[in-house]
């Protein structure tokens, strides 16, 4: 059963699959992502006697968004989303770059979508979401991707900017999320390079542990 573990002040990371294979996150009274469409009951589960004020996304993709709705609903409480990624989020009609090749990418489509919710809040670069973090326009692995950046102690919540894991193996360590499921792998590239630069204490990924290691951020994004 998923249980809120203390990352840093006012920020609890909320493992959905073992070994952090999908994680939500709490950043004051802000929840961060929903998981799958089925793991919505979990996390309802896990947040019980906790205020949650708001739902905000990092990206519009079945794994972030799937228990959005269930989510919000429940709580009763607000859904936001990168502008960018708003229209996805509110219809659940991901974009995706198709993840089956050829004749079969429709499919790969159509399994991606999920549950959709209407926005309340399209978020933009500079928006304050609460617990000191700030928006940063994250672009590539979804064309609104959005980062949660908190600098008074360094902590950054990437989405799928970049994963701490191997998606297969679930062995820890630096990757860039699958070229297939990837619009603008440039664009995401670009994105990886900025948030390596901000030097983050600690990295807080959609999928993978937390990572403590700002040099060995730097170099993996110089060698992107």
């Amino acid at each position: 059963m998923p249980t809120l573990a203390p990352i840093a002040d006012d920020v609890h990371a909320i493992a959905l699959t073992p070994r952090s294979g999908v994680n939500a996150y709490l950043l004051g009274d802000v929840l961060v992502d929903a998981g799958m469409t089925f793991q919505a009951g979990a996390l309802l589960k896990a947040l019980q006697g906790r205020a949650v004020s708001a739902l905000a996304l990092t990206h519009a993709h079945l794994d972030h968004a799937g228990g959005a709705r269930k989510v919000a609903t429940t709580l009763g409480v607000p859904y936001w989303a990168g502008a960018r990624d708003a229209e996805a989020a509110s219809t659940g009609v991901a974009v995706m770059a198709g993840g089956l090749p050829g004749p079969l990418a429709p499919l790969a489509q159509r399994i991606g979508n999920f549950p959709g919710h209407p926005v309340a809040r399209e978020l933009v670069e500079g928006d304050e979401i609460g617990a000191g973090f700030v928006v940063l326009d994250t672009p590539g692995h979804s064309p609104g991707h959005v980062s949660y950046w908190r600098e008074a102690d360094r902590t950054l919540v990437c989405g799928d900017v970049l994963n701490g894991m191997h998606l297969l193996t679930s062995v820890k360590g630096l990757h860039t999320p699958p070229a297939k499921f990837t619009p603008n792998v440039a664009d995401n590239t670009a994105s990886a390079k900025r948030l390596a630069a901000l030097r983050p204490a600690r990295v807080l990924f959609g999928h993978g542990p937390a990572w403590t290691d700002p040099d060995a951020l730097e170099r993996f994004a110089a060698g992107l």
